[in-house]
Protein backbone atom coordinates (compact mmCIF):
# COMPACT_ATOMS: atom_id res chain seq x y z
CA UNK A 1 0.00 0.00 0.00
CA UNK A 2 3.07 2.37 0.38
CA UNK A 3 4.52 1.94 -2.79
CA UNK A 4 2.51 4.98 -4.55
CA UNK A 5 3.30 7.30 -2.06
CA UNK A 6 7.24 6.53 -1.78
CA UNK A 7 6.62 8.58 -5.06
CA UNK A 8 6.39 11.90 -3.12
CA UNK A 9 8.67 11.22 -0.33
CA UNK A 10 11.25 12.88 -1.59
CA UNK A 11 8.72 16.19 -0.97
CA UNK A 12 8.83 14.94 3.02
CA UNK A 13 12.23 13.72 4.29
CA UNK A 14 13.83 14.84 7.10
CA UNK A 15 16.95 16.73 6.25
CA UNK A 16 20.36 17.17 8.30
CA UNK A 17 22.34 20.03 8.29
CA UNK A 18 25.40 17.93 7.50
CA UNK A 19 26.43 14.97 5.46
CA UNK A 20 28.43 12.18 6.16
CA UNK A 21 31.65 11.36 4.37
CA UNK A 22 31.30 9.32 0.74
CA UNK A 23 31.17 5.19 2.46
CA UNK A 24 33.82 2.80 1.84
CA UNK A 25 32.90 -0.90 2.40
CA UNK A 26 29.37 -1.13 2.51
CA UNK A 27 27.79 -4.53 3.03
CA UNK A 28 25.76 -6.03 1.22
CA UNK A 29 21.60 -5.85 1.61
CA UNK A 30 21.22 -7.57 4.69
CA UNK A 31 19.21 -11.50 3.45
CA UNK A 32 18.21 -11.98 7.66
CA UNK A 33 14.45 -10.68 8.79
CA UNK A 34 14.95 -7.41 10.83
CA UNK A 35 14.97 -8.44 14.27
CA UNK A 36 12.32 -7.99 16.29
CA UNK A 37 11.46 -4.73 18.62
CA UNK A 38 10.33 -5.55 21.94
CA UNK A 39 9.62 -3.32 25.10
CA UNK A 40 9.95 -4.86 28.52
CA UNK A 41 9.33 -1.66 30.82
CA UNK A 42 10.10 2.31 30.58
CA UNK A 43 13.22 3.56 29.55
CA UNK A 44 13.18 7.07 30.96
CA UNK A 45 12.39 8.11 33.70
CA UNK A 46 8.96 9.61 34.72
CA UNK A 47 10.08 12.92 35.53
CA UNK A 48 11.54 14.21 32.00
CA UNK A 49 10.63 16.76 30.06
CA UNK A 50 9.13 14.31 27.62
CA UNK A 51 7.28 12.16 30.49
CA UNK A 52 6.06 14.86 32.44
CA UNK A 53 2.65 15.80 31.82
CA UNK A 54 1.76 19.25 30.49
CA UNK A 55 0.35 21.22 33.35
CA UNK A 56 -3.84 22.53 33.93
CA UNK A 57 -3.01 25.80 32.84
CA UNK A 58 0.18 26.30 31.21
CA UNK A 59 2.04 29.19 29.91
CA UNK A 60 2.19 30.14 26.21
CA UNK A 61 4.52 31.34 24.15
CA UNK A 62 3.95 35.11 23.43
CA UNK A 63 4.09 33.85 19.56
CA UNK A 64 1.95 31.12 20.34
CA UNK A 65 -0.68 31.40 17.49
CA UNK A 66 1.37 32.93 14.73
CA UNK A 67 3.83 29.84 15.81
CA UNK A 68 0.84 27.71 15.19
CA UNK A 69 -0.27 28.70 12.20
CA UNK A 70 2.92 28.16 10.63
CA UNK A 71 3.06 24.81 11.69
CA UNK A 72 -0.34 23.74 10.65
CA UNK A 73 0.24 25.62 7.15
CA UNK A 74 -0.12 21.79 5.41
CA UNK A 75 -3.39 21.28 7.61
CA UNK A 76 -1.76 18.04 8.59
CA UNK A 77 1.17 15.97 9.93
CA UNK A 78 2.55 13.14 8.55
CA UNK A 79 3.44 10.40 10.13
CA UNK A 80 7.29 9.00 9.51
CA UNK A 81 7.23 5.00 9.41
CA UNK A 82 9.19 3.28 7.31
CA UNK A 83 11.74 5.63 5.36
CA UNK A 84 12.18 7.73 8.33
CA UNK A 85 10.96 6.07 11.54
CA UNK A 86 12.89 4.61 14.06
CA UNK A 87 13.70 1.27 14.38
CA UNK A 88 14.14 -0.23 17.89
CA UNK A 89 15.75 -2.77 19.08
CA UNK A 90 16.26 -4.60 22.39
CA UNK A 91 19.41 -6.60 23.49
CA UNK A 92 20.71 -8.82 26.19
CA UNK A 93 24.10 -10.04 27.52
CA UNK A 94 23.48 -13.07 25.36
CA UNK A 95 23.83 -10.38 22.17
CA UNK A 96 27.69 -10.16 20.54
CA UNK A 97 29.35 -6.93 21.15
CA UNK A 98 30.36 -4.97 17.55
CA UNK A 99 32.66 -2.08 16.39
CA UNK A 100 30.96 1.19 15.94
CA UNK A 101 32.47 4.15 14.52
CA UNK A 102 31.75 7.96 13.71
CA UNK A 103 32.51 9.52 10.17
CA UNK A 104 31.75 12.83 11.73
CA UNK A 105 35.26 13.67 13.35
CA UNK A 106 35.00 16.88 13.90
CA UNK A 107 31.95 17.00 15.84
CA UNK A 108 34.32 15.59 19.15
CA UNK A 109 35.20 12.20 20.18
CA UNK A 110 32.60 9.79 18.89
CA UNK A 111 30.95 7.88 22.48
CA UNK A 112 30.61 4.71 20.77
CA UNK A 113 34.08 4.30 19.67
CA UNK A 114 34.65 3.55 23.75
CA UNK A 115 33.28 -0.03 24.01
CA UNK A 116 31.83 -2.50 21.72
CA UNK A 117 28.15 -2.12 21.12
CA UNK A 118 25.47 -5.12 21.56
CA UNK A 119 23.54 -4.73 17.94
CA UNK A 120 21.25 -7.48 17.11
CA UNK A 121 21.93 -9.84 14.05
CA UNK A 122 19.26 -8.73 11.35
CA UNK A 123 19.32 -4.77 12.83
CA UNK A 124 17.95 -2.61 10.01
CA UNK A 125 18.82 1.62 10.11
CA UNK A 126 15.87 3.46 8.32
CA UNK A 127 15.97 3.16 4.51
CA UNK A 128 15.72 7.01 4.52
CA UNK A 129 19.19 9.38 4.39
CA UNK A 130 18.72 9.44 8.38
CA UNK A 131 19.71 5.95 9.19
CA UNK A 132 17.95 6.07 12.00
CA UNK A 133 18.05 3.10 14.56
CA UNK A 134 18.13 3.02 18.32
CA UNK A 135 18.96 -0.17 20.25
CA UNK A 136 18.26 -0.43 23.84
CA UNK A 137 20.39 -2.29 25.83
CA UNK A 138 19.53 -2.88 29.82
CA UNK A 139 22.24 -5.10 30.59
CA UNK A 140 24.51 -2.29 30.00
CA UNK A 141 21.81 0.47 31.18
CA UNK A 142 22.34 2.34 27.70
CA UNK A 143 19.73 3.36 25.06
CA UNK A 144 21.98 4.08 21.80
CA UNK A 145 20.65 6.17 19.03
CA UNK A 146 22.23 6.58 15.71
CA UNK A 147 22.67 8.37 12.88
CA UNK A 148 22.85 7.55 9.12
CA UNK A 149 23.87 3.96 10.35
CA UNK A 150 25.12 0.88 8.05
CA UNK A 151 26.79 -1.81 8.60
CA UNK A 152 29.73 -3.23 7.12
CA UNK A 153 31.25 -6.67 5.18
CA UNK A 154 33.16 -7.35 8.38
CA UNK A 155 30.20 -7.27 10.52
CA UNK A 156 31.16 -4.01 12.48
CA UNK A 157 29.02 -1.11 12.04
CA UNK A 158 29.70 2.93 11.19
CA UNK A 159 27.43 5.94 12.01
CA UNK A 160 27.57 9.77 10.75
CA UNK A 161 27.11 10.06 14.57
CA UNK A 162 25.68 8.17 17.56
CA UNK A 163 25.11 8.33 20.84
CA UNK A 164 23.91 6.52 24.56
CA UNK A 165 21.39 7.79 27.03
CA UNK A 166 21.13 6.02 30.31
CA UNK A 167 18.26 4.33 31.07
CA UNK A 168 16.35 5.91 33.55
CA UNK A 169 17.54 8.74 32.20
CA UNK A 170 16.16 11.99 30.50
CA UNK A 171 17.20 11.42 27.30
CA UNK A 172 20.33 13.58 27.16
CA UNK A 173 23.28 11.80 27.23
CA UNK A 174 26.75 11.46 26.04
CA UNK A 175 27.52 13.11 23.09
CA UNK A 176 23.86 14.71 23.13
CA UNK A 177 21.69 12.69 21.43
CA UNK A 178 21.70 11.93 17.46
CA UNK A 179 18.67 14.26 16.35
CA UNK A 180 19.27 17.79 15.33
CA UNK A 181 18.13 19.14 18.77
CA UNK A 182 20.40 16.94 20.41
CA UNK A 183 17.47 15.11 21.91
CA UNK A 184 18.53 10.59 22.06
CA UNK A 185 16.11 9.37 18.75
CA UNK A 186 14.18 7.40 20.99
CA UNK A 187 12.62 10.10 22.97
CA UNK A 188 8.97 11.06 21.76
CA UNK A 189 9.02 7.95 18.92
CA UNK A 190 5.51 6.62 18.81
CA UNK A 191 5.72 2.72 19.57
CA UNK A 192 4.18 0.04 18.45
CA UNK A 193 3.28 -1.18 21.76
CA UNK A 194 1.62 2.21 22.63
CA UNK A 195 -0.49 1.99 19.91
CA UNK A 196 -1.34 -1.38 20.46
CA UNK A 197 -2.85 -0.22 23.66
CA UNK A 198 -4.34 2.75 22.80
CA UNK A 199 -2.33 4.80 25.26
CA UNK A 200 0.82 7.07 24.78
CA UNK A 201 1.95 8.26 28.09
CA UNK A 202 4.74 11.04 26.95
CA UNK A 203 5.43 13.94 24.72
CA UNK A 204 5.79 13.45 20.74
CA UNK A 205 8.52 13.99 18.50
CA UNK A 206 8.01 16.02 15.56
CA UNK A 207 10.17 17.73 12.16
CA UNK A 208 8.87 20.85 10.83
CA UNK A 209 10.74 23.05 7.62
CA UNK A 210 9.76 25.92 10.01
CA UNK A 211 12.81 25.21 12.30
CA UNK A 212 14.44 28.01 13.05
CA UNK A 213 18.61 28.76 12.22
CA UNK A 214 19.62 30.17 15.07
CA UNK A 215 17.27 29.66 18.03
CA UNK A 216 16.69 26.60 20.19
CA UNK A 217 15.36 26.22 23.61
CA UNK A 218 15.13 23.76 26.38
CA UNK A 219 15.40 20.03 25.97
CA UNK A 220 17.14 20.77 22.66
CA UNK A 221 20.69 21.63 22.85
CA UNK A 222 21.52 22.92 18.83
CA UNK A 223 19.35 23.11 15.77
CA UNK A 224 19.48 22.36 12.74
CA UNK A 225 16.89 24.76 11.22
CA UNK A 226 16.85 26.53 7.88
CA UNK A 227 13.61 28.58 7.68
CA UNK A 228 13.21 32.07 6.03
CA UNK A 229 10.01 31.92 8.15
CA UNK A 230 8.92 35.01 9.88
CA UNK A 231 8.31 33.73 13.16
CA UNK A 232 10.18 30.42 12.65
CA UNK A 233 9.51 27.54 15.64
CA UNK A 234 12.76 27.06 17.76
CA UNK A 235 13.96 23.33 18.23
CA UNK A 236 12.82 22.37 21.56
CA UNK A 237 9.75 23.89 21.30
CA UNK A 238 7.05 22.14 23.07
CA UNK A 239 3.06 22.24 21.47
CA UNK A 240 -0.33 21.15 23.06
CA UNK A 241 -3.72 20.08 21.32
CA UNK A 242 -6.44 21.53 22.96
CA UNK A 243 -7.31 19.29 25.32
CA UNK A 244 -10.70 20.10 25.40
CA UNK A 245 -11.61 18.65 22.07
CA UNK A 246 -13.59 15.14 22.59
CA UNK A 247 -11.03 13.41 20.02
CA UNK A 248 -13.21 9.76 19.94
CA UNK A 249 -16.34 12.13 19.24
CA UNK A 250 -14.35 13.38 15.56
CA UNK A 251 -15.87 11.86 12.67
CA UNK A 252 -13.50 8.64 11.00
CA UNK A 253 -10.45 9.50 13.25
CA UNK A 254 -8.77 6.35 13.33
CA UNK A 255 -7.28 4.56 16.67
CA UNK A 256 -3.67 5.86 15.44
CA UNK A 257 -5.07 9.49 15.28
CA UNK A 258 -6.72 8.96 18.88
CA UNK A 259 -3.89 7.79 20.42
CA UNK A 260 -1.81 10.20 19.19
CA UNK A 261 -4.18 13.06 19.50
CA UNK A 262 -5.01 12.35 23.24
CA UNK A 263 -0.75 12.28 23.92
CA UNK A 264 -0.71 15.87 22.43
CA UNK A 265 -3.42 16.82 25.02
CA UNK A 266 -1.97 15.65 27.79
CA UNK A 267 1.71 15.63 27.03
CA UNK A 268 2.07 17.45 23.77
CA UNK A 269 5.25 17.09 21.27
CA UNK A 270 8.30 18.95 20.90
CA UNK A 271 10.11 20.25 17.59
CA UNK A 272 13.31 18.40 17.63
CA UNK A 273 14.59 18.43 13.60
CA UNK A 274 14.07 20.09 10.24
CA UNK A 275 11.82 18.50 8.10
CA UNK A 276 10.26 19.26 4.36
CA UNK A 277 7.03 19.38 6.00
CA UNK A 278 5.50 21.88 8.47
CA UNK A 279 4.76 19.26 10.90
CA UNK A 280 5.42 15.29 10.58
CA UNK A 281 5.08 12.65 13.83
CA UNK A 282 7.85 10.13 14.53
CA UNK A 283 6.85 6.55 14.71
CA UNK A 284 8.56 3.29 15.74
CA UNK A 285 9.67 1.44 11.85
CA UNK A 286 7.60 -2.19 12.24
CA UNK A 287 9.66 -5.42 10.86
CA UNK A 288 9.82 -5.45 6.94
CA UNK A 289 6.52 -6.13 5.42
CA UNK A 290 4.36 -6.04 8.93
CA UNK A 291 0.91 -4.49 8.11
CA UNK A 292 0.81 -3.30 11.66
CA UNK A 293 0.18 0.25 11.16
CA UNK A 294 -2.61 -0.59 9.33
CA UNK A 295 -4.54 -2.84 10.62
CA UNK A 296 -3.84 -1.43 14.41
CA UNK A 297 -3.42 2.08 14.31
CA UNK A 298 -5.76 2.87 10.79
CA UNK A 299 -3.01 4.30 8.83
CA UNK A 300 -2.93 2.75 5.26
CA UNK A 301 0.66 4.06 4.04
CA UNK A 302 3.89 5.58 5.12
CA UNK A 303 3.86 9.21 5.50
CA UNK A 304 -0.16 8.75 6.61
CA UNK A 305 -1.64 12.92 7.02
CA UNK A 306 -3.48 12.26 10.00
CA UNK A 307 -5.66 14.08 8.80
CA UNK A 308 -8.79 14.29 11.61
CA UNK A 309 -6.96 15.51 13.85
CA UNK A 310 -7.45 19.26 14.16
CA UNK A 311 -4.08 20.41 13.88
CA UNK A 312 -5.07 24.01 14.00
CA UNK A 313 -6.32 24.03 17.28
CA UNK A 314 -2.50 23.06 18.62
CA UNK A 315 -0.90 25.55 20.90
CA UNK A 316 3.15 26.75 21.80
CA UNK A 317 4.03 26.52 25.28
CA UNK A 318 6.49 29.17 26.38
CA UNK A 319 10.41 27.88 27.50
CA UNK A 320 10.64 26.24 30.00
CA UNK A 321 13.48 24.58 32.61
CA UNK A 322 11.73 20.91 32.52
CA UNK A 323 11.24 21.20 36.89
Amino acid sequence: MRAWWGLVAIGLLTVSSCTAGEPSEPSEPAEAPRAEAYVDGPVFAPDTPFTTPIPDDPTLDDDSEELVEALAEDGVAYALIWDYGVPVYEVDASTPGVSVTCTMEDWGDCPLEEDPVRIPEGAQPSTGTDGAMVVIDRTAGRVYDFWQAEQLSSGDWRTSWGTYAPIGGDGAGRGGGATAAGINVLAGVVRMSELEAGRIDHALAFASNKSCPDEYRFPASKTDGQSEHEPCVPQGSRVQLDPSIDVESIPNITPGEVAVARALQTHGAYLRDTGQASMSVVFETPPEGSDFYAEVAGFPWDYYDMPHIPWDRLRVLAEWDGR
